[in-house]
């Protein structure tokens, strides 16, 4: 059972990749397109929050990471923590902005505002790239807590003028009613994005809480599914058996000595069940036995033959595995061969008694035998601890990892099929919606199957890149963090300057399952190399298909070159047409001819070495579903 949990950590670290959009129906369009035109009218500066409301946060926060890491008492740790935070330089930039007039009245007192809340900007940059990232340690004290304050006042220092954030988010909620009204078939993906985009504007700037309720209650899906096949589970845990037995016990006054065996198989099937994953053991066996009874003056020499099964409930959540008592049956006969005495007259007595006992001695025998096979079934399927010490678990270093990143530990629900075991996640904060619809029936019977709706990567990687300006090495590290087994190459271009980009801070990651296509990308604000630069925002995708190459299985085959286009952008300049060519340059490296072309190696025996293929693909309604054998 460790193994189930391996597998499902596995797939999540390989396959954690999607983005915010759902399917809504028409009538549900229009009735949000309203609900956002009333909403627009009961704009209120007043509840917009200040800056120095997340200033006095973030202060908070650093002193209490300061205090936490000093009572720990380990010097040497203290300072290397204090050293990689760089705490100093955050206080010193919020100091700095503290300072700096608030209503500048002058041209003197409006440049020191802005070169301070220049510096906090960057410094505040600096920081979540080091707070976000796959190191032990991040996940724990009060860092989280400086984490979210960091990012808090990262995203509010955009709102640092009321007036003018409320006059944004009137042109947001305006832009987005009009989309949703004019929204078709082709421009469905963009609508349910700038739906969710607005969401957070609402969130950050405190507004039409009722809006945002009714919102987030159409988006409560989950948006991973993870599906372990029976077939696996079988050959994980099927495995023959032969126990041999000595026998010595009183049976209706008989004293009897010998030996039995039980020779069979323990195999597996999944119980249907939700909330709470079953799986049933089944022990079914034949058992042989040769003894003799003693029972003065004479002694009987028997033997006996039956077959016995017991079954066993494991239960899987959360908590654990919780395993029900084990319920046995059985049902034994015996055959006299002989009776030991001198006398004849004795043995003709003692072999009419035996065989009017016989149909007694067999039940008894039958109930003892169900007691001590439950028994000892329980004993052996208790005796190993499946999901771990209680200290270190595949699910555990799984929220570990999602915590050192700022990702909030994912709610998960269990259940059971006859043809899967199922841990159902919905990965969701108070800023995000999840999935509008629900995964769809998993198709065919597979080794593993995995189901990941679009909201994942929007609510995963807003966290970790919405905002970041990062470098090309720096997006290695980060990843290299995430999955050190992974070999990520360096560029081999054979340009002087490594790319720069700004990812936008919403959807900063473009990942589109429908209509039997996937669509894979980024969002920015900014791209630069050496002295080239755009600054305007970018989208930049492919297309992949899912390909069947024989012997292999179905790969996600780029279709065609890297799109690059700027949302609002009527026509670029020269420069930044050239600027455009090299974008298309760096992109068409980065994203990859195919997909899913190399074996997904899962830690478990009774699967290849060499890993396992995807057998069946599909993209609809926002869901890639994959069943891998």
């Amino acid at each position: 059972m460790r193994r189930f949990s391996a597998v499902a950590l596995f797939s999540v670290l390989v396959l954690d990749a999607a983005c915010c959009c759902a399917q809504l129906s028409q009538s549900d369009v229009e009735y949000f397109a309203d609900r956002i035109d009333t909403a627009a009218d009961q704009l209120d500066v007043a509840t917009v929050p200040s800056l120095d409301e997340f200033v006095d946060q973030v202060q908070a926060a650093i002193a209490t990471v300061q205090q936490e890491l000093r009572i720990a008492g380990d010097t040497a740790n203290t300072s290397a923590w204090l050293g990689y935070l760089k705490l100093n330089e955050l206080s010193d930039a919020l100091a700095a902005v503290q300072q700096a007039p608030s209503d500048p009245t002058s041209r003197d007192e409006a440049r020191t505002q802005m070169l301070a809340l220049a510096q906090l900007d960057q410094v505040l940059g600096d920081m979540r790239l080091r707070l976000t990232i796959n190191y032990p340690g991040l996940e724990r004290a009060q860092i989280p807590r400086l984490r979210t304050a960091v990012r808090q006042l990262d995203a509010m220092l955009r709102h640092r003028d009321p007036q003018r954030s409320i006059e944004y988010v009137a042109t947001q909620m305006a832009d987005a009613s009009k989309t949703l009204r004019a929204a078709d078939t082709t421009t469905a993906v963009d609508v349910f994005y700038q739906l969710d985009e607005l969401t957070r504007l609402l969130i950050e700037t405190r507004q039409a809480p009722l809006l945002v309720a009714d919102i987030r209650g159409r988006f409560v899906n989950s948006n991973l599914r993870i599906g372990v096949g029976s077939n696996l589970i079988s050959r994980i845990a099927t495995r023959p058996f032969q126990e041999p037995t000595a026998i010595n016990e009183c049976l209706l006054g008989t004293f009897i000595r010998g030996r039995a065996t039980l020779t069979g198989t323990v195999t597996t099937c999944l119980l249907p069940s939700e909330g709470v994953a079953k799986i049933q053991l089944i022990l079914s066996g034949d058992l042989t036995s040769q003894n003799r009874g003693y029972r003065k003056p004479v002694t009987v020499d028997a033997v006996g033959y039956g077959h016995v099964t017991a079954t066993k409930v494991l239960n899987l959540n959360d908590a654990g595995i919780h395993a029900e008592p084990a319920v046995a049956s059985a049902q034994l006969s015996s055959k006299i061969q002989r009776v030991n005495h001198p006398m004849k007259i004795v043995r003709r007595i003692a072999m009419k008694k035996a065989l009017e006992q016989k149909g007694a001695t067999n039940a008894e025998g039958s109930r003892r035998m169900e007691r001590r096979v439950a028994e000892n079934f329980d004993r052996q399927t208790d005796q190993t601890s499946p999901l771990g010490d209680g200290k270190s678990t595949p699910l555990r270093d799984l929220v570990d990892v999602l915590g050192r990143l700022g990702v909030d530990e994912p709610s998960r629900v269990w259940s059971s099929e006859t043809r899967y075991l199922l841990t159902t996640l919905r990965q969701r904060t108070d800023d995000d919606l999840a999935a509008a619809v629900p995964p769809p029936s998993v198709a065919g019977s597979h080794d593993l199957s995995v189901q990941i709706h679009e909201s994942l990567i929007n609510n995963v990687m807003t966290r970790i890149l919405a905002g970041r300006t990062m470098t090309g090495s720096q997006l290695r590290q980060l990843g290299k963090s995430l999955l050190p087994e992974l070999q990520f190459a360096a560029d081999q271009s054979d340009e002087a300057e490594e790319p720069i980009i700004t990812f936008s801070r919403t959807r900063p990651i473009i990942f589109e399952a429908r209509q039997g296509k996937v669509w894979i990308g980024l969002r920015g604000t900014r791209f630069q190399q050496g002295d080239q630069s755009l600054k305007m925002p970018l989208r930049v995708r492919a297309e992949y298909l899912p390909t069947f190459v024989q012997g292999h299985g179905f790969v996600l085959q780029r279709q065609g070159e890297v799109e690059i286009d700027f949302p609002g952008t009527q026509r670029l300049s020269i420069g930044q047409i050239a600027t455009r060519k090299k974008m298309e340059r760096v992109f068409d490296r980065s994203l990859p001819m195919q997909l899913l072309d190399k074996p997904i190696r899962v830690p478990v025996k009774q699967l290849p070495e060499s890993g396992i293929r995807v057998q069946e693909i599909s993209a609809q309604q926002g869901w890639l579903s994959l069943g891998m054998r």
